[in-house]
């Protein structure tokens, strides 16, 4: 595999991704419980019979000792249905003084966490876009489908512009509800629209996990001299003295994280933001601890 090559997997080989946060009605048998009361695999509890049960389920010892009807109850194991949506749109081929881009660290980390959970048993999808809705696999439990995400991702390039919340309101209603979403994206665009967007993943009841991938510089803008700017998904291209500008653009990209931050916090999305000059493994370290001790 060419994203996922084995540096990578010897990287993974301790980490876990705690889906306890993330339970949510499948159809398929993996390690996670749903909310849904059954009558197969762990026993859950009693309560009394009521009429319409099926008869097999009572308890005969418990009737022995209190003479009353009760019934076994049991969790359904059931799978998560993850869908991995990375963003492919222009901006995310941003590369400042660094080694790698923004779309390099993004395609690593989504299939670190395809791999994480595939391997404790749930199902993982894969949704690429950048205008619209690109590549796509369906959740799927083998571990072979690492290879067709893996192929699908190494072969992708970012291209294009997108409207961000445009694009993610498209998406919505073709994915069944009660999906865990996995968006890895820079977030870059009209930040209330996004929220607003993401706020309708919620109203239909998918759990959703935001991994933002970004530049340093896109945080500190630290150039030097009068500098073009060429828009990566097109537009007006502009050419300014840096300094002039520099203050007033960071107090404006911290606003914009904060209110992301606040957001985010209010409505229980579990938020992360990535830095490409620092390992990519070392930030998903902290990010699967901090939502881990969430749980």
């Amino acid at each position: 595999m060419r994203v996922l090559t084995p540096e990578v997997l010897t990287r993974l080989k301790n980490f876990k991704f705690d889906l306890r946060r993330h339970r949510v009605e499948g159809h398929l048998t993996g390690r996670h419980r749903s909310f849904k009361r059954g009558f197969s695999q762990e026993f859950a509890q009693h309560r009394s019979y009521v009429t319409g049960d099926d008869l097999k389920h009572l308890d005969w010892k418990v009737y022995a000792r209190k003479d009353r009807f009760y019934v076994k109850e049991f969790q359904e194991e059931k799978s998560l249905k993850t869908y991995l949506m990375l963003d492919r749109s222009g901006s995310m081929g941003y590369r400042g003084a660094g080694d790698e881009s923004k779309w390099e660290y993004a395609r690593r980390l989504t299939m670190s966490m395809a791999y994480l959970i595939l391997s404790q048993g749930d199902a993982a999808g894969l949704l690429t876009f950048d205008t619209e809705r690109r590549d796509y696999l369906p959740p799927r439990q083998r571990m072979t489908h690492l290879e067709l995400m893996d192929a699908a991702l190494a072969d992708s390039k970012p291209a294009g512009e997108t409207e961000l919340a445009g694009v993610l309101g498209g998406i919505v209603g073709s994915l069944p509800r009660r999906s865990l979403i996995v968006l890895i994206s820079d977030l870059l665009g009209d930040a209330e629209r996004i929220l607003e967007t993401l706020r309708v993943y919620g109203a239909r009841r998918h759990r959703l996990v935001v991994l933002q991938v970004l530049d340093p510089t896109e945080r500190d803008l630290d150039l030097d001299g009068p500098v073009l700017f060429e828009g990566m998904e097109g537009g007006d291209s502009l050419r300014c003295e840096v300094a002039l500008l520099r203050d007033a653009y960071r107090e404006a990209f911290h606003r914009q994280q904060k209110r992301y931050e606040a957001s985010f916090h209010d409505t229980g999305v579990h938020h992360a933001v990535f830095y490409t000059d620092e390992p990519w493994h070392r930030g998903l370290a902290r990010f699967l601890a901090r939502q881990s001790a969430r749980g």
